[in-house]
């Protein structure tokens, strides 16, 4: 029995946890899973202002602009900026490797290649 490596990038570490799972339960002859977070912790932004500038029109030939300042908290940033992706490795047998590719893409993993 030969074996095989495939190793995929995801999103995050939920999406990679959640193929990682649709693998071992579909999936015969696997011999390992692994999941490795990628990416680096945000620093926190509590107590930091942020700068808006708004053009605002007082008349029809004179402009200005008026400057809006916000506290920020790690509740208000988006968040995409708080996930880490991760790298899902997969050690199976060769005959199983396209249907562990086919599980990897469909759940939105990205640069799948072997290893």
């Amino acid at each position: 029995m030969e074996l095989c490596r495939i190793k995929a990038e995801f999103a995050s570490e939920e999406m990679a946890e959640l193929a990682g799972g649709r693998i071992r339960r579909s999936i015969r002859n696997i011999r390992s899973i692994r999941i490795r977070k990628l990416g680096k912790a945000m620093p926190s932004v509590n107590g930091k202002q942020r700068f808006t500038m708004l053009p605002a029109n007082l008349r029809m030939e004179n402009y200005a602009t008026d400057v809006l300042i916000s506290e920020l908290s790690d509740s208000s940033l988006p968040e995409h900026w708080y996930r880490k992706t991760a790298e899902l490795t997969v050690i199976c047998d060769i005959s199983e490797s396209a249907s562990v590719s086919a599980v990897m893409q469909s759940l939105g993993a990205m640069q799948i290649r072997p290893a």
